[in-house]
């Protein structure tokens, strides 16, 4: 074809036809027909109207290619250096060339000036779901094979003087970093609130929510466990030590303002927090910019978390690594109806809470954990709600769409006061005791357990083996043997995972539901179920 200003339009009419079949996108597809109309024109205006062209398309390999040869000397007409009077400058035509997944390239060789114009498949990075979390898991599998392979006092070695201290210290560094900014959280969030009446308003709505789950666990837990264990008795009677539930009650207020952060203790921290928020509200007019430097701390104890927890990986492999390397076969034949009564609830009762947001809400289960997937697989793969609790931030506010007030409120509070698989725990752990110390359960005492299960749960900490102690005190309580306890550690092993993830189920399921009750969810209305 002649350099005629018709076959130039046929030419560049074929070219945008070959590459939009060719599913070339919108933006490539405007740059590529002005790339080649406006190489033909300066072929045109260099070599004159009557010297011939070839065009030839073609797919290589799924890979759509347009080649326009011209014989003669070497002119490369994407380069504008040096030639006046071009409709694009050098600018326009670098800006031309760059594409999304198209490319154009130059090239002369055997006297022939050769322009090539190609798309490329569109290159999805490799996605592994979970990320770093799922190499971690897998590099732990593979390492604690690897391990058992050698002798057994190069595994106990490996496993109890490297591993656990290594794996101890960074899980004392997380909740280190975590309690002043669960403390500076709650009193941000506090706040947030106008006046305190608002303050009460939402605040002991949101407790008694707390509570009324958790009563609906233990009530579900003590049906599967009677099913398991059946040791509940009408005629039973109970010897509870008032003056230690009593004790228990009137301990989440600490005799001193810095103890509780020494100690670790959530529960009095907290308290301290709503006190210390409730008075900031009160003398917000009085002090000149005291919410500001609040939110401002707030901010930057954030940002020390985000550092903290990119140590989340190594952790990971940590944790999976112990708890595969401790398994035995044992132990899992000894303790099966322990893990069973507990899958049972687990499973039921996230079943039933899934099933509500679906019937109200019209979101599918598959969506909502889809939604949820970052922090369900952290609080899975590491037991902790505590490390998972930046990532439910994002999870909640981005995903859930949910008003970032209300998460940063509720989120920390739900943290230390809404625990429901430590409560299936120790009812479980009640009901076991029961059946070792060959007794039974009488009314008042499942009174006693529920009763003591959300108290207890509450000041249990957050960490793997810390309801060593709350065991032993609802097991004296209820005049039991302590040799159960050895059991239910061996099958936290197996359930610790799995109510971790129940609790943040739990967590995320009640806060959808309390975000459109309150009006505290973006673009939702009340009483208009999401769709």
């Amino acid at each position: 074809m002649k350099l005629s200003n018709e076959n130039i339009d046929k030419a560049v009419e074929e070219i945008r036809k070959f590459f939009e079949n060719a599913k070339v996108t919108k933006r490539d597809l405007l740059k590529i027909n002005l790339i080649a109309e406006e190489s033909l024109l300066r072929w045109q205006e260099h070599f004159g109207e009557d010297k011939e062209f070839t065009l030839k398309t073609r797919q290589w390999f799924g890979t759509p290619k347009v080649v326009i040869r011209l014989q003669g000397t070497t002119f490369n007409p994407l380069d504008a250096h040096g030639v006046e009077g071009e409709i694009f400058s050098q600018e326009v035509m670098l800006n031309l060339l760059n594409y999304e997944t198209a490319g154009t390239s130059y090239d002369y060789k055997n006297g022939c000036n050769e322009i090539t114009i190609f798309s490329t498949k569109e290159k999805k990075p490799l996605k592994i779901p979970g990320g770093s979390i799922t190499v971690a898991i897998l590099l732990a599998i593979i390492f604690s094979l690897a391990v058992g392979q050698l002798p057994q006092d190069i595994q106990t070695f490996i496993i109890e003087k490297v591993t656990a201290p290594l794996l101890s210290t960074l899980m004392k560094l997380i909740v280190a970093v975590t309690i002043p900014t669960i403390f500076i959280s709650v009193i941000s969030s506090i706040c947030i609130m106008d006046d305190i009446a608002t303050l009460n308003d939402i605040g002991l709505k949101v407790i008694k929510r707390f509570m009324a789950i958790m009563l609906f666990v233990i009530v579900m837990s003590m049906v599967t466990c009677g099913i398991l264990f059946p040791v509940i008795s009408l005629d039973g009677d109970s010897n509870v030590l008032l003056g230690q539930i009593i004790e228990l009650m009137l301990s989440v207020v600490s005799d001193s303002a810095f103890k509780p952060f020494i100690e670790g203790n959530v529960l009095q921290i907290v308290v301290i927090a709503f006190a210390a928020g409730a008075c900031v509200v009160v003398l917000d007019k009085r002090i000149v910019n005291l919410k500001t430097t609040i939110n401002d701390l707030k901010n930057l104890l954030f940002k020390i978390m985000e550092f903290t927890l990119k140590i989340i990986p190594l952790t990971i492999f940590l944790c999976v690594f112990k708890t595969i390397s401790t398994m035995s076969l044992s132990s899992i034949l000894i303790i099966w109806k322990v893990v069973l009564a507990s899958y049972i609830t687990y499973f039921g009762a996230s079943a039933l809470m899934l099933l509500y947001l679906k019937t109200r809400y019209k979101i599918s289960i598959k969506e909502f954990f889809k939604l949820n997937a970052p922090v369900f697989i952290i609080t899975t793969t590491t037991a902790s709600g505590t490390i998972s609790m930046m990532t439910n931030y994002d999870v909640c506010k981005k995903n859930l769409k949910i008003d970032p007030n209300l998460c940063d409120f509720w989120i920390p509070l739900s943290h230390t006061l809404f625990s429901p698989g430590t409560v299936n725990t120790l009812v479980v752990c009640s009901f076991m005791g029961a059946v070792t110390s060959s007794a039974t359960i009488s009314i008042s005492q499942l009174l006693v357990i529920a009763f003591l299960a959300i108290q207890l749960s509450i000041v249990t900490p957050k960490v793997y083996g810390g309801n060593i102690a709350s065991f032993t005190i609802l097991l004296n309580q209820l005049g039991f043997s302590l040799d159960v306890i050895g059991t239910m550690m061996i099958a936290d092993i197996f359930t610790v995972n799995l109510a971790s993830l129940f609790g943040m189920v739990a967590r995320n399921c009640e806060l959808f539901d309390l975000s459109h009750k309150i009006s505290f969810h973006s673009g939702v209305n009340d009483n208009e179920p999401q769709q």
